[in-house]
C-alpha cells in the first residue's frame, strides 16, 4: 500500500510538471501570436488602400486571420489545462474534505472515551490503585501515549483544514482565469467577424479588376519558375557528377549516412525557421487571393517576422549560393541525394562547402519594401523530386 502511494505521489508529481511545462509553452506562444498581430495591425494601419497594395493588404488581413485563428486554438489548449486543474483540485477537495471530517470524527470518539474514563475514576486514583511499580509506570505511559494521540490527530485536523483553504484558493484563481480565457476568446471570435467583412470587401476590390492582378500574378509566377529551373538543373548536375557508371549514386560514407538519417527523420524534421505560418503550400493550386490566377509551387511559402533568420533543417554541405535578379540570395544544402532550398534571403551567412549542422543559422530572411512581407520559400528535393515540406516537418 506505502508503495502504492509512493508510485501515485510520483505520478501526480510527473501530471503536474508536464502541465507546468505544457502551460508555460502555451503562453510563450500566445505572446508570439499576439506581438505579431499587433505588427500586421501597424502594417494595414500605415497601409494605403491604393489598389497597387490591395491584394497584399487582403494577404495581411489573411494572414492575421490565420494569427487570431491559432490564438483561438492556443486560448482553447490552455481552458483544457485548466479545465483538468480544476477537475484535479475538486476531487483533491472532495478527499480532504472526507479526510477532515474522519480525523474529527475520529478525535470526538477519542474525547468522550476520555470523558467517560474521568468520570468513573480519577487519572491519579487510577495509577496509585496498580498492584506494582511496573503496572503504574504502564498506565502512566498510556495516558502519554493516548495524549500523544490526540495531539497528533488534532494537528493532522489542522493540516488537513489549511490543505483545504490552499486548494480552495487555488480554484477560485482557476475558475477566474477560466472565466478571463473564456471573455479573451469571446471578443476575438467578434473581432474575426469584422476582419471576415473587410477582408470579403477587399476581395471584392480585386475582383473588379481581375485581369490586371492575374497578369501580375503570372508575371511573378514566371521569374519564380525561372529559378526554379535553375535551381532543379543545379541539383540534376550535383546528382549527375555523383552517379556511378550504371546508376546509382556514389556518395561517400559520410553523404550515405546524412542521406539515411534525414530520410529516417521524415515527419520530424525541424522548421527553417523558429515561427512562422505556410501561406502558400505545395503543387498547383490558385492563389490565395486571386483565385482565377493559378500557381505551381515546388514547396512551400513561410510568413514570418523580420527578426527571424533561416536555419537548416538537416546536416548538410552548402552546395551553392545563387544570386537572384532582385539581389535577393537562394542557399542549396545537400544532405546526401536530398537538397533543401531555402530562397528569398537578403543575406547568407554561409558559403559554398560549409558542412552545416541542424538548426544552424544561414541567412537573414529579405522583407518586401513595398509590402512589408517577410517571407522565406522553402523547398526539398529528394533524388532531384521536389516534395512536399509539410510531409518532412514536423507540425509545418
Amino acid at each position: 500500500m506505502k508503495t502504492f502511494r509512493l508510485l501515485l505521489f510520483f505520478f501526480l508529481l510527473i501530471v503536474t510538471d508536464l502541465r507546468s511545462q505544457s502551460k508555460k509553452l502555451l503562453e510563450k506562444q500566445k505572446i508570439e501570436i499576439q506581438n505579431e498581430i499587433k505588427v500586421i495591425e501597424q502594417k494595414l494601419s500605415n497601409s494605403s488602400k491604393k489598389k497597387g497594395v490591395i491584394i497584399s493588404n487582403a494577404e495581411d488581413l489573411n494572414y492575421k486571420i490565420r494569427l487570431q485563428q491559432n490564438l483561438i486554438s492556443n486560448i482553447n489548449n490552455q481552458l483544457n489545462l485548466i479545465l483538468n486543474e480544476i477537475d484535479d483540485n475538486e476531487i483533491q477537495l472532495s478527499n480532504l474534505k472526507n479526510k477532515e471530517l474522519s480525523l474529527k470524527e475520529e478525535f470526538a470518539k477519542m474525547l468522550l472515551i476520555g470523558y467517560k474514563k474521568k468520570s468513573k475514576l480519577n487519572k491519579l486514583m487510577f495509577i496509585f490503585s496498580s498492584s506494582s511499580f511496573q503496572q503504574a509506570y504502564k498506565r502512566i505511559q498510556y495516558f502519554k501515549q493516548y495524549a500523544n494521540f490526540q495531539s497528533k490527530t488534532l494537528l493532522k485536523i489542522k493540516i488537513t483544514s489549511s490543505e483545504i483553504e490552499n486548494v480552495i484558493i487555488a480554484l477560485d484563481s482557476q475558475k477566474t482565469n477560466k472565466q478571463l480565457l473564456i471573455n479573451e476568446n469571446e471578443n476575438i471570435k467578434k473581432e474575426l467577424s469584422i476582419q471576415y467583412s473587410d477582408f470579403n470587401e477587399l476581395i471584392a476590390e480585386v475582383n473588379k479588376d481581375q485581369k490586371k492582378y492575374k497578369n501580375e500574378i503570372k508575371q511573378k509566377q514566371k521569374l519564380s519558375m525561372e529559378i526554379d529551373k535553375k535551381i532543379e538543373k543545379l541539383i540534376r548536375e550535383a546528382l549527375a557528377n555523383s552517379k556511378r557508371n550504371e546508376g546509382g549514386f556514389k556518395l561517400s560514407e559520410e553523404a550515405q549516412l546524412i542521406s539515411k538519417n534525414f530520410n529516417a527523420n521524415k515527419g520530424r524534421l525541424p522548421s527553417p525557421v523558429i515561427r512562422g505560418n505556410v501561406v502558400l503550400g505545395f503543387g498547383k493550386q490558385p492563389h490565395p487571393i486571386v483565385k482565377t490566377a493559378t500557381i505551381q509551387s515546388n514547396g512551400v511559402r513561410i510568413r514570418t517576422s523580420s527578426d527571424v533568420e533561416a536555419r537548416t533543417i538537416f546536416d548538410g554541405e552548402v552546395y551553392s549560393i545563387i544570386v537572384s535578379k532582385n539581389n535577393s540570395r537562394i542557399v542549396l544544402i545537400q544532405h546526401g541525394n536530398f537538397f533543401t532550398v531555402y530562397k528569398n534571403l537578403s543575406q547568407s551567412y554561409v558559403s559554398k562547402g560549409d558542412k552545416l549542422k541542424t538548426k544552424e543559422v544561414i541567412g537573414k530572411i529579405a522583407t518586401d519594401p513595398l509590402n512589408g512581407q517577410t517571407i522565406l520559400s522553402f523547398s526539398i528535393f529528394y533524388n532531384g523530386v521536389p516534395q512536399n515540406p509539410r510531409t518532412w516537418i514536423y507540425k509545418l
